[in-house]
């Protein structure tokens, strides 16, 4: 699967199998494509990340090596203001003062209908684009790939929808659903 991100992770393009993953009714309601604000401001219980204590302040970190490039641009400023006040977790991680950079690693993701996912993640630079990254994410282990299967045929049989209509209905999702 796969996802761009800008370097503040509002999600500019996914393909199917990132959707399958991620577009669940509780993450879709938020209306913001941005994965920051979803993860800090869905319910704990239905967060996708598995292990939030250690992914949440790592994506934090990388937030915040990004944001020295954008220190008083009003749209970081806003952007951390609000989700501060959203997230009392984002705040405490946002006040550490911790930087990373993005890097591989092996994470793990709920999705209600097949369990636990693991992945392993690479971002990696777009030419032409510096504020904006790729994260493909590979199944870790036989038993993901297999999930991942299960998830594109449910996809595929339950809604019928083909990629080409997929695409269209997230450009819809996204037109009524702007980022903030």
């Amino acid at each position: 699967m796969a996802v761009v991100y800008t370097s503040r992770y509002d999600v500019l393009a996914t393909n199917a199998t990132y959707r399958d993953i991620f577009l669940v009714p509780q993450t879709v309601r938020i209306g913001v494509p941005n994965v920051l604000w979803t993860l800090f401001t869905v319910p704990k219980d239905v967060c996708p990340v598995v292990h939030r204590e250690r992914e949440l302040p790592r994506m934090v970190a990388t937030l915040r090596s990004s944001y020295g490039r954008h220190v008083g641009e009003p749209a970081w400023e806003d952007f951390i203001r609000a989700l501060s006040r959203a997230s009392t977790d984002f705040a405490r991680m946002w006040a550490s003062g911790v930087v990373a950079r993005p890097g591989p690693r092996v994470k793990s993701f709920r999705h209600e209908a097949v369990g636990e996912v693991r992945m392993r993640s690479q971002s990696l630079s777009i030419d032409g684009m510096p504020e904006a990254r790729i994260v493909v994410y590979t199944p870790e282990d036989g038993q993901t790939r297999e999930k991942v299967a299960l998830l594109r045929e449910r996809r595929l049989r339950l809604w019928a929808v083909t990629d080409e209509a997929a695409t269209g209905i997230i450009r819809e999702w996204d037109k009524e659903n702007p980022a903030p």
